[in-house]
C-alpha cells in the first residue's frame, strides 16, 4: 500500500511539474491532485526537492538499462561505447523531459547538490570511469590518466552543457562542442560527430 501511494505520488507531481513547472508547482496541489492529506505526503517525502528527486530518480532509471547495454556490448571498443552514450544521451525523451520539468539549479542549492552527487556516485564511477579505462587497455583512448579524464568528461556533459546550469544561445552549445572535441582529440576521444551536430542543429531550430 505504502509503495502503491509513493507511486501515485511520483506519477501526480511528474505531470504537474510537466503542464505547471517545477517553481509554480506547490505541495497543496500535489495534495489537490491525490486527494490525500498533507500527513500522507508527508510520511513518504520531507519536501517539495524530495519529491522532484524521485520524479528525476523514477525516469532516469528508464535510462539505465540503456547505458548498461552500451556498457556491456562487447562489440564496441571504449571510444566508441563513450560515443554511443552521448548520442544516447542527446537524442533521449527521458533526458529531455527532466530538463523540461526542472529549474535552474542554480535557483536551488539542494537540488545542485543532489546532481553533483549523482555525478559522483553514478556517472563516473558506474560508466564513464570504466568505459575510459577500457578505451585504454584496447587502445581506443590515449591516456595515462583515466580517472581525471573521466571526471573532465563528466564535468564537460552534464555541468558545461547543462542547460540548467548554463543558459546557452545556441551559438554558444555548438561553441563549446567545437572546444570539447578538439579538448578530447588529444585522448582519440570524439563525442560529437556531425550526425549528433546535426540532430543538436534541429532540435535547436525547433525552439526558435
Amino acid at each position: 500500500m505504502q509503495d502503491n501511494t509513493k507511486k501515485k505520488i511520483i506519477a501526480v507531481a511528474t505531470n504537474l511539474f510537466l503542464t505547471k513547472g517545477y517553481e509554480d508547482t506547490r505541495i497543496s496541489d500535489i495534495i489537490e491532485g491525490l486527494g490525500l492529506t498533507k500527513g500522507a505526503i508527508y510520511h513518504h517525502f520531507k519536501s517539495k526537492e524530495d519529491i522532484f528527486n524521485a520524479v528525476v530518480e523514477e525516469i532516469g532509471n528508464k535510462n539505465i538499462q540503456l547505458f548498461d547495454e552500451i556498457k556491456n556490448d562487447s562489440s564496441l571498443n571504449g571510444v566508441e561505447k563513450l560515443s554511443k552514450i552521448v548520442h544516447t544521451s542527446f537524442s533521449n525523451k527521458n533526458i529531455d523531459m527532466i530538463i523540461g520539468i526542472s529549474p535552474n539549479l542554480l535557483d536551488s542549492p539542494k537540488l545542485l547538490s543532489s546532481f553533483i552527487n549523482e555525478i559522483n556516485d553514478v556517472t563516473i564511477p558506474k560508466y564513464i570511469y570504466p568505459i575510459v579505462n577500457e578505451g585504454v587497455e584496447d587502445g581506443s583512448i590515449h591516456t595515462k590518466h583515466s580517472a581525471e579524464l573521466a571526471e573532465m568528461i563528466a564535468v564537460l556533459l552534464n555541468i558545461w552543457l547543462n542547460p540548467l546550469i548554463f543558459k546557452n544561445e545556441t551559438s554558444s552549445i555548438f561553441n563549446k562542442i567545437e572546444i570539447m572535441n578538439a579538448a578530447l582529440d588529444k585522448f582519440n576521444i570524439q563525442l560529437f560527430d556531425s550526425s549528433l551536430i546535426e540532430k543538436i542543429k534541429k532540435v535547436e531550430n525547433k525552439k526558435i
